[in-house]
């Protein structure tokens, strides 16, 4: 919990001061991140922030057309009710989709979306300018968000584009800087990846990111956690005392305690 809240944090930095603008976004300078559970139920939604004017800046990345916004208008409405403030939202689209609407009229008032469509930037290019970037020591902080969404674009090469994401992150100048770009990339363009896709960038980009190294420690950590119950687990189901699974799967009794009586519920 502690790694992804300062992951978001570092998300926060990473687009402001202009990043947005590699999507022609305008005018979004980032204070603070948002709870995302919204209140009275369980909605969860993708991202949100309070910006410097004092409005609500709500992002939503969507692999699929949205139909008919009803869905982001109750996000919205619920995040005005408890903030009391105005809100601008943004949906990000990926290369796959190319239209959705941007406008919900319920008659009582019309509800209103800036959607960005992914299809209209080639990623390639975006790579290219990058490099030029790069090579010229002339970084922006738009080329965080064009590194971090270069995948969801239109491309000719996926595998070769994902290569080459991962051959620049290093070349980033500033360990902060690199530490912005890698949580815009874990944040926002970590669903578009494979599993070994996901597995290969977060241990590569750990040798490079505080943040990224942060994160897989922690979910190597998760995952032998999992493995370690699960055995418990299965050790209990053919009758094994609790004392012996604890020195097996290294959990304390304690624990092995509370998987036996989540067992026999």
């Amino acid at each position: 919990m502690a790694q992804q809240d300062t992951l978001m944090k570092a998300l926060t930095k990473s687009l402001s001061g202009g990043a947005l603008e590699a999507v022609a976004v305008y005018g979004v300078e980032l204070t603070d991140p948002l709870p995302t559970e919204l209140p009275a139920n369980t909605l969860r939604i993708d991202m949100a922030w309070r910006m410097q004017d004092g409005r609500l800046f709500h992002l939503e990345f969507q692999s699929n057309r949205e139909t008919d916004l009803h869905r982001f208008l109750e996000y919205d409405v619920r995040l005005a009710r408890h903030h009391r403030t105005k809100i601008r939202t943004l949906v990000l689209y990926h290369a796959e989709v190319t239209q959705a609407p941007d406008e919900l009229d319920i008659g009582t008032a019309q509800y209103r979306v800036e959607n960005v469509f992914l299809s209209d930037q080639n990623g390639d290019a975006v790579l290219d300018e990058v490099t030029r970037h790069l090579q010229a020591d002339k970084w922006q902080p738009e080329d965080r968000l064009r590194l971090a969404l270069a995948m969801s674009m239109d491309l000719r090469d996926r595998e070769r584009a994902f290569e080459r994401v991962l051959e620049l992150v290093p070349k980033v100048p500033d360990e902060a800087e690199r530490d912005l770009v890698v949580a815009a990339l874990l944040a926002l363009g970590d669903r578009e990846y494979s599993l070994a896709e996901r597995e290969r960038l977060r241990k590569e980009l750990s040798q490079v990111s505080r943040i990224a190294q942060e994160l897989y420690e922690e979910g190597r950590e998760e995952g032998e956690a999992k493995k370690a119950a699960a055995t418990a687990r299965a050790m209990l189901t053919d009758g094994l005392d609790i004392e012996r699974i604890a020195r097996y799967t290294g959990l304390s009794v304690e624990e092995v305690e509370r998987l036996r009586k989540e067992l026999s519920n």
